[in-house]
């Protein structure tokens, strides 16, 4: 008996297996390894819904956010003098889903007034297609202290 069509059956039992929303980080086409982490690597719109963690009126904020493969990613927001865009990293725990920390300066009067870090777990849906979770920011001064946390929700949509 021959082993070929032995190895080619199994080869075909493992390739069903195989999720197809995995395959969305080509090796050949992005660079990125095709690995369930980068699942999340691509550009998608975020509504948040925001209040001080302490209680008080709840707001919402918008941004884009791009998720390169490897762990980084980009924020890009309306144009205002009052911040520029964030940067920040994004890690991955097959239990429990996709981890953000972004952090972005702030500006008062052309004079730099701080930094604000986001923090956000983040759960994809089946589809792909959305993430959910919990968001948490601190704002600090210039000096490094807290002058404020907000806490809240949020959902991003991929846009491709």
């Amino acid at each position: 008996m021959s082993m070929r069509p032995v190895i080619a059956a199994a080869a075909l039992a493992f390739l069903t297996m195989l999720r197809p929303d995995a395959a969305l980080a080509d090796p050949a086409t992005t660079g990125a390894l095709n690995v369930p982490a980068n699942r999340i690597v691509g550009l998608w719109s975020t509504l948040a819904e925001l209040t001080p963690c302490g209680g008080g009126p709840t707001f919402e904020v918008t941004n884009n956010l791009l998720f390169h493969a490897g762990g980084t990613l980009t924020e890009n927001i309306a144009p205002t003098p009052a911040r520029n865009h964030g940067l920040g990293t994004w890690s991955y725990n097959a239990g429990s889903g996709w981890q953000l920390h972004l952090r972005f300066d702030r500006f008062a009067d052309d004079a730099y007034a701080g930094f604000t870090t986001v923090d956000r777990e983040l759960h994809m849906s089946p589809d792909g297609r959305e993430l959910t979770g919990p968001v948490h920011a601190t704002f600090y001064g210039a000096d490094g202290s807290v002058l404020q946390e907000l806490c809240g929700e949020a959902t991003s949509t991929r846009l491709q």
